[in-house]
């Protein structure tokens, strides 16, 4: 794909977002096909991942945004609210989350470039964090509690 094919379609993305409430993955395919491009599940997330467009809660249920550095406390507030729980054994950190928030979460942690932090797996409910050693497991834990704000 050429770099303006790509350029076009991050384009459309942002323009659709920013005109209309988009709710979910499938919703934004759709619209992007009405515009004549065509788009798969996993070109879509990198795509959204690269714009920094994240999914927040709105009174009307979810929506895709552009993400700002002036929402990155909201983000945090809303993070907070979705973990249930964070654990750890000798090797991982797993954060345990409500159905379907996981990624988002992940995308926050991951969007903090924590030193600490090797990388994260998101599922829909739960997050693998992969700490740099485990001698620091429990700074990892308390860096992780600190990024998404539950200290």
């Amino acid at each position: 794909m050429s770099k303006e094919e790509i350029a076009k379609r991050h384009t459309a993305i942002k323009s659709l977002i920013t005109s209309k409430d988009v709710a979910n993955q499938a919703e934004l395919v759709r619209e992007l096909k009405r515009k004549k491009i065509e788009v798969t599940q996993a070109t879509l997330s990198r795509d959204l991942a690269e714009l920094g467009i994240i999914r927040m809660p709105t009174e009307n249920g979810y929506r895709y945004e552009l993400r700002t550095t002036t929402s990155e406390p909201i983000l945090r507030g809303f993070t907070a609210e979705e973990v249930i729980s964070i654990e750890a054994n000798e090797n991982l950190v797993v954060i345990r989350t409500f159905p379907g928030r996981a990624q988002g979460v992940a995308f926050l942690l991951d969007s903090k470039r924590d030193s600490e932090i090797l990388g994260t797996i998101a599922g829909d409910d739960t997050i693998i964090v992969a700490p740099r050693s485990v001698k620091y497991i429990k700074k990892t834990i308390n860096n992780i509690s600190q990024h998404l704000g539950l200290k």
